[in-house]
């Protein structure tokens, strides 16, 4: 049994939050079949109603490049090569939108409020990296060969694969935890089961142990030579789906342990002796109860999703995200 311990670095201080938002770039202002990819000069994209997430970007006019987050609407889903870099291969945004954007080859989303936790992003393949790994071309081989793009045996007998690594963390940086994202999977005994992601694909960010404020992106591949990747390190992202805790702030040292988490019978809550309270996402009250160091909820009793146990007493406040 695994424990998930907290320690308040950062503690909430209210289980109320505010309705779900999303950035879904719409509102960014492009001509049609273009993207920004920073050649102007503005650096990080600051996006949401209250300029609430930072999607970095950095430019290098001395290569003409740039690294981070562009902003696209192109729908090129044909084209192969370096030139269709801004595609996605859906040939729109989530939901047929027309904005979204992509991402190339390292950086970051920031909340920019430290009440600020992100719930969901929506991602896909770019079109020049899924050419590349469905057809082959000059650097990267072709997904399911046994060679690699010059000819030569590479060892993988074909069993290619292509993903991104999400490694999140906590706005102060004291929690970090990871998990991958498959953009592509030949490994299957079953042949017919490889695949290149070609729609949008939602991400959960919830089922970790503390909130999500911080993402960072890395690639891996079956497909490498000379210490790098010969894969297209590029996808797209739509559909940044975050929320506001009210009142987070933080408190005197304060902590509590409440395990399993995901749960599904028996909640086990150690900590200080104070007040325990349950409330749903909706800030809902479903139980208030005294902690004497151990106590067990029966969650047994409640419908699927996401709660927050509430532990108070003269130190202050802590509360922990529970996903049954």
């Amino acid at each position: 049994m695994k424990k998930i311990y907290i320690i308040a670095a950062s503690l909430f201080l209210g289980a109320n939050i505010n309705a779900q938002l999303a950035v879904d770039f719409e509102s960014f202002t492009l001509s049609t079949e273009s993207f920004d990819n920073g050649s102007a000069g503005g650096g990080d994209f600051i996006m949401g109603q209250n300029s609430d997430v930072i999607l970095s970007n950095v430019f290098d006019p001395s290569f003409s490049s740039w690294n981070g987050f562009s902003i696209s609407n192109m729908t090129d889903i044909t084209s192969a090569g370096w030139g269709n870099e801004f595609s996605s291969f859906v040939g729109s945004g989530s939901n047929a939108s027309s904005n979204y954007a992509m991402f190339y080859p390292e950086g970051s989303i920031m909340a920019n409020a430290s009440n600020l936790v992100f719930d969901s992003i929506k991602i896909t393949n770019g079109t020049y990296a899924a050419i590349s790994m469905r057809d082959g071309d000059a650097f990267g081989k072709q997904f399911g060969s046994s060679t690699d793009a010059s000819g030569a045996d590479d060892g993988t007998n074909g069993e290619d694969f292509f993903k991104v690594w999400i490694i999140v963390e906590n706005f102060q940086g004291t929690e970090k935890d990871s998990m991958e994202f498959y953009l592509a999977d030949y490994r299957f005994a079953d042949n017919s089961l490889d695949y290149i992601v070609d729609e949008w694909t939602n991400v959960d960010l919830t089922a970790f142990s503390f909130a999500v404020s911080k993402l960072n992106f890395g690639f891996v591949s079956s497909d490498n030579g000379a210490g790098w990747i010969n894969t297209p390190t590029y996808f797209a992202i739509d559909d940044i789906s975050y929320e506001y805790y009210l009142g987070l702030d933080e408190v005197q040292v304060l902590s509590i342990n409440a395990y399993p988490n995901p749960v599904n019978n028996l909640l086990s809550i150690q900590g200080e002796q104070g007040i325990l309270s349950l409330t749903n996402v909706n800030g809902e009250l479903l139980l208030t109860k005294s902690h004497m160091n151990t106590t067990q909820i029966d969650m047994t009793l409640f419908a699927n999703g996401i709660y927050f146990l509430k532990l108070e007493n003269d130190l202050g406040t802590v509360i922990q995200k529970i996903i049954k």
